[in-house]
């Protein structure tokens, strides 16, 4: 039984690389700072650096979280990756709002988020903050 857990938490972190890195690409610039938050995130995540390098080079899609939560906890990490250059573009924003809606979050809860993380110095939300923010849409 938590042979199925531990892989499916591997599935997860390895989504969540894809999309990491999907963001670090969308404005057709991998910036060296991109890469080395990217190998911070593996580390902390326990994925080697090889695979890692595996993800970059590949095109495989990644899949939506389950949960509400891992839902908004997930476009928050995102929108940190967006941020991590000091540069938002356009194509970011709409990769984002785009991985926002295949979760079913919707792009006024991301809107709110990106301001929050804007008015904050380092762009750092609690989770409280994020469950505030994304239950919006709930009422």
């Amino acid at each position: 039984m938590s042979n199925k857990k531990d892989i499916f938490q591997e599935q997860e972190k390895l989504n969540l690389l894809h999309q990491l890195v999907d963001m670090a690409k969308a404005d057709k610039v991998f910036k060296r700072v991109e890469y080395r938050y990217l190998i911070e995130i593996a580390l902390v995540l326990g994925v080697s650096i090889e695979k890692l390098k595996e993800i970059i080079e590949s095109d495989q899609v990644s899949k939506v979280p389950v949960t509400h939560q891992a839902r908004f906890r997930q476009i928050y990490r995102l929108a940190v990756m967006m941020m991590v250059d000091g540069i938002i573009t356009i194509e970011e924003i709409a990769l984002l709002q785009n991985y926002g809606v295949e979760m079913g979050l919707q792009p006024k809860s991301i809107q709110i988020m990106i301001k929050r993380m804007n008015a904050n110095k380092g762009g750092m939300l609690l989770n409280n903050d994020l469950e505030e923010i994304f239950s919006l849409q709930n009422n």
